[in-house]
């Protein structure tokens, strides 16, 4: 066997055995890469059940922020509605405020109107107090007065009806002193007497017995302003006697006789004090000082 033939053989082996080798790599190589592959499949198939199950829990997840994100809308909404309603709560309130603040401007107005008011009604009532109190004393001083003029009214009256009767007294003593006179001188003359019976001289009034003393009675009949008393003709009393009116110490007014009767007497009310009024029962008196 030549050399050459030795070394092809060699060569012949040696690439036999380098791709024997070879194969062997390749074919472990190849194992290897199924192995691989395989694992690849697995972790790709584990990955997309990763992935479809992240998926759906993204999805979950979403839908769930999806409702949480209603529900936030919804409850925005429903604040935006209470904030809306606030608001108008809030404009009423301040329209009732400033209603409320110009009934209390108007109510202060008012009540210093009404104090300025009250102010000038006290002022009147206290003029009106004092006047009264001024009149009241004028009044007073009046019906004290009117007391004086009438007790003096009566004086002067009893005066004058004294004086009136001694006055008819003195013309009866005169007429009769004349016709004892004119008698005398007839029987002087020895002319017949002249009867007793002629006429009084011109002037000359029937006289009326005296008045003794003061006539005291009481108001039996009240009719306006015309009254009748229980004392009469027995008790001295003719018509136009003047009588005061009394009730106690109070003097209530004057009246004068019209009308005369032998017990009792009627007639009219020609004094009335202020704010008194004659009543049944009130004295009343003729010639008291």
């Amino acid at each position: 066997m030549s050399t050459m033939t030795k070394v092809f053989v060699v060569l012949t082996s040696v690439v036999a055995i380098a791709l024997s080798c070879l194969t062997v790599a390749t074919a472990a190589r190849w194992s290897n890469q199924k192995d691989q592959i395989e694992d690849y499949q697995r972790l790709y198939q584990a990955e997309f059940v990763r992935r479809l199950n992240m998926e759906a829990v993204m999805a979950t997840s979403l839908a769930m922020k999806d409702d949480a994100l209603q529900e936030e809308r919804q409850l925005r909404s429903e604040e935006e509605k209470n904030v809306s309603d606030l608001t108008d709560d809030l404009e009423s309130l301040r329209i009732e405020l400033a209603r409320q603040r110009n009934d209390a401007t108007a109510f202060e107005a008012g009540r210093k109107k009404l104090e300025e008011i009250l102010e000038v009604q006290t002022a009147e009532i206290t003029s009106t107090r004092k006047n009264y109190q001024v009149l009241l004393t004028e009044k007073i001083d009046l019906q004290t007065r009117n007391q004086r003029l009438a007790s003096r009214v009566l004086e002067l009256t009893s005066q004058l009806t004294i004086a009136s009767d001694e006055i008819r007294n003195m013309q009866e003593k005169l007429y009769a002193s004349e016709q004892r006179v004119k008698e005398l001188q007839e029987g002087l003359v020895g002319t017949p007497r002249v009867a007793a019976a002629a006429e009084a001289p011109a002037g000359a009034v029937p006289v009326t017995r005296a008045v003794a003393g003061p006539i005291k009675g009481e108001i039996v009949q009240v009719e306006g302003r015309y009254v009748s008393i229980n004392v009469g003709e027995t008790s001295g009393v003719v018509a136009g006697m003047p009588f005061m009116v009394y009730r106690g110490d109070t003097y209530v007014g004057d009246l004068k006789v019209e009308k005369v009767f032998p017990k009792e007497a009627g007639g009219k009310l020609t004094i009335v004090a202020p704010g008194q009024s004659v009543r049944l029962g009130d004295r009343v008196a003729y010639g008291l000082d």
